[in-house]
């Protein structure tokens, strides 16, 4: 039997698409089936193992708990019901064999005690199994129990030392055992396997359950396959059948449309590919027909194209030449210096490209009027209409000549190029609109040209004055970034830098540039001036001054930094206000100390003639007090009256290593009471200064009374140095390891009366009566602390009279 052969591609496809349904169908089946027997097996497996676990939990807690329980309880008892593990396993598991249920549960002995566990046919096999392998405790597998299949899983069970006292000799056990069984089961070996435990579970019940659920699985196949044919056929009849007919309802009417009906037959008996193959072929053949004639076509069109092509390519290489020319004359804006040495580069270039034989210029614009290339040529005569030419904006071409106009990039005329040519023909066949546009393009460069001259000018004369200015002068952006810095600027920073920077950023030398309390953020902010002084850590001081530089839209963006240095500026005003005070403290200390001194002699003299004649005791010490207050005035006085008239012989000299040798000697001894050390450092020669020898030993004296004052008792030390310095200079150098002088009393510690040691410890003009002998002689007094001793150091300067050598410390003495 022969099977017929669908005609239609759908039905082809309906065919091919059951026969896979079915495949995959029955390799379903198989595949479930396998898979829930395993199941199947396995889960008989467990429940079998969890029998097996249940029954050994009942032994172990009949052997552990209540036998011994029992026995306490009762000792001369033995009740079955609670201490045979046998016994009790067997009444508890026998509710697992349930008729109907498809589970057994055996405990089953050969010779067993009660004849309803004597072993069957299959139990004893199993038994002999256990004796003849004595190694195996377990055996599982199928066997077939009344007609019913099961799967088995059996243990053997051995006598243990346990069960000897009920099983092994009869006189030996318990008596309650014999009168209930009599003497079965008794004689039994230790060790020896004599029954086993039997779990068997149904499989004919559970392969019912697996077959009802692959068929619930195939039935819920079956109708997934259904939907799937319903689907499948309906996307196919939309997706591809609908395309299909589409094409070839195409082919049949370009066919009907031709001589080929033949053809149309043969498309009605097959499917719809036969019939999209063949309409392939049809149109194969129109396709070849229609490729001879385009390839005529093309070659018509290749011939017409390399025609317009070459002129295209002539016109190319024109305009190419064009921008090559605007390029060069961009190249000549740059390299000229004037608007002149401008048209001696461009006329050439200009003539060779437009192949003109001469080229002129005239220039509405500076002292020379015209240009003409070649050189040497005459000029030409200009026409008539040269103001018209000149102002109309567009190229006016007269014969062989072309008149173009020149004009910036504002409108404004700035001369008239002429080109001529040999022939009225070549001049006809430039593109006006280029030369148009060259004219407008050689008036922008001269106008730019001009205008970078008057610029260049411009940035030169404020370079000039920008570099002019000696202080330090910097442009900065927003960021603190250096734009430009003047010469000064620069040698403040490699100065202050020790020469490891060259950012020329002089701010950071004083402020956080990174902070928002930074000056030059809050200038921008401001958008107004500020002007500070500020101060390094050596002591230099300047004037800061940022000015805000707005833009085009009034936003700050860049400030400018001026630097001034005053550090010599303030050292002199405070020099000026300090001696303008001495003079007026002078000046009312001479009148004060005479107006007082007069009361103050006849006061000691009047306590002096008391004295003498007073009797009490009491009397005398009060007037001893007055006479000693009085003289301490006079003393106070005297320092006053020193003060506001130094001494004349202040303009002699002497030699400072002398006296100072001598202060040290002098003073030795009460810093020996202080456990003191007094040190003097001094070259060998004599240093000679411009000062007498009584003035001073009491400016040394005072700096080193002063430094016993405040150095420690047992540790302290004071240094005096003598050393030449530079500028006809001699330093005399007081140091000591006290406390020091804090920095803002630095300012009043020469001031009259102004002391840093307790009350009547001293007058507070010791200082001031220094300051001033120095001063008069040209001198100064700078206060500092000691880097070697890490007390106050006071540096006096004094004029040497007589030339001194710089060389400092070389061949000194230190004395101690």
């Amino acid at each position: 039997m022969q099977i017929p052969k669908p005609q239609k591609i759908q039905a082809k496809f309906i065919v091919g698409l059951v026969v896979s349904v079915l495949l995959l169908g029955a390799v379903f089946s198989v595949g479930s089936y396998y898979h829930m027997s395993r199941v199947l097996e396995a889960e008989v497996r467990d429940k079998a193992r969890l029998i097996f676990r249940h029954v050994d939990s009942i032994q172990l807690y009949v052997r552990d708990v209540l036998r011994p329980t029992m026995y306490e309880r009762l000792p001369a008892s033995f009740i079955i019901q609670g201490m045979s593990s046998s016994y009790v396993s067997r009444k508890i598991m026998a509710s697992v064999n349930i008729p109907g249920d498809g589970t057994l549960y055996r405990r089953a002995a050969i010779d067993a005690r009660n004849p309803a566990y004597e072993a069957n046919e299959h139990e004893r096999q199993l038994i002999d199994h256990f004796r003849q392998n004595g190694g195996d405790d377990l055996w599982q597998g199928y066997r077939v129990v009344d007609g019913e299949r099961y799967y088995v899983m059996a243990r053997p069970v051995r006598f243990v030392e346990e069960c000897m006292y009920c099983h092994g000799r009869a006189e030996e056990a318990p008596v309650e055992l014999i009168e209930r069984y009599g003497l079965r089961g008794f004689g039994k070996e230790l060790g020896v396997i004599a029954g086993v435990d039997f779990v068997g579970a149904s499989v004919s019940k559970s392969v019912g359950r697996v077959q009802q659920t692959i068929f619930t699985y195939f039935a819920f196949f079956a109708l997934a396959a259904l939907f799937f044919f319903f689907t499948s056929n309906v996307l196919f009849r939309v997706l591809v059948m609908k395309n299909l007919k589409r094409l070839n309802n195409v082919f049949r009417r370009n066919i009907e449309a031709g001589e080929d009906a033949a053809l149309l037959s043969r498309l009605d008996h097959g499917d719809e590919i036969d019939e999209l193959v063949d309409g392939i072929e049809q149109m194969g053949q129109h396709l070849f027909a229609a490729k001879e004639q385009l390839r005529d076509y093309a070659e018509n069109l290749r011939r017409m194209v390399d025609e317009r092509t070459h002129a295209l390519s002539v016109e190319m290489t024109a305009r190419q030449d064009d921008v090559q020319l605007f390029v060069n004359l961009l190249a000549n804006m740059h390299n000229s210096r004037s608007r002149a040495q401008l048209w001696q580069l461009a006329l050439p270039q200009i003539c060779r490209r437009f192949g003109a034989k001469q080229i002129s210029y005239r220039c509405t614009m500076g002292p020379q009027s015209s240009f003409v290339w070649p050189a040497g040529k005459t000029d030409p005569v200009l026409p008539s209409n040269f103001a018209k030419l000149l102002t109309s904006g567009v190229c006016v071409a007269e014969g062989p000549v072309v008149y173009v106009p020149v004009s910036s990039g504002s409108g404004s005329a700035e001369g008239l190029l002429e080109l001529v040519w040999s022939s009225s023909e070549e001049a006809a066949r430039h593109d006006k609109h280029v030369l148009q546009a060259l004219g407008r393009q050689l008036g922008i460069a001269a106008e730019n040209l001009s205008a970078m001259d008057s610029l260049a000018r411009q940035m030169n004369i404020l370079e000039t004055i920008f570099e002019g200015i000696s202080d330090p002068l910097v442009l900065v952006d927003a960021n603190c970034v250096t734009l430009t810095a003047n010469k000064a600027a620069c040698r403040l920073t490699t100065e202050l830098s020790g020469g490891q920077r060259q950012d020329d950023n002089i701010l950071s030398f004083f402020f956080d540039v990174s902070s928002s309390l930074c000056p030059l953020r809050e200038t921008i902010s401001r958008g107004r001036a500020d002007l500070r002084e500020v101060k390094l850590a050596g002591g230099r001081s300047f004037a800061l001054a940022l000015y805000p530089v707005p833009s085009d839209n009034d936003k700050i963006g860049q400030v400018v930094i001026y630097l001034r240095e005053t550090t010599k500026e303030n050292e002199m005003q405070k020099q000026i206000w300090h001696a303008e005070r001495m003079a007026t403290v002078g000046q009312l200390t001479a009148g004060l100390a005479h107006e007082i001194n007069n009361p103050l002699g006849v006061i000691l003299c009047y306590a002096g003639l008391l004295r003498q004649a007073a009797q009490d005791p009491e009397q005398v010490g009060d007037l001893d007090v007055i006479i000693r207050h009085t003289r301490q005035a006079q003393r106070v006085l005297q320092d006053l009256l020193n003060f506001a008239r130094p001494k004349a012989a202040d303009s002699g000299s002497g030699d400072a290593c002398a006296v100072a040798a001598l202060i040290k000697d002098v003073f030795s001894v009460q810093a020996a009471k202080k456990h003191v050390q007094i040190r003097l450092h001094c070259p060998v020669q004599p240093l000679m200064v411009g000062l007498g020898v009584g003035a001073m030993e009491q400016v040394i004296s005072n700096l080193v009374i002063n430094a016993l004052d405040a150095v420690p008792a047992e540790t302290g030390e004071i240094l005096i140095r003598i050393v030449p310095a530079e500028g006809k200079l001699v330093v005399v150098e007081v140091a000591d390891n006290g406390p020091g002088i804090a920095t803002d009393l630095v300012d009043h510690i020469f001031d009259p009366f102004f002391t840093t040691k307790e009350v009547g410890a001293g007058t507070g003009l010791g200082l001031t009566v220094i300051y001033g002998i120095v001063s008069d002689v040209g001198g100064r007094v700078e206060i500092g602390r000691s880097s070697e001793l890490g007390g106050a150091c006071f540096t006096v300067y004094l004029p040497a009279a007589a030339p001194v050598e710089a060389t400092i410390e070389t061949g000194g003495t230190e004395k101690t």
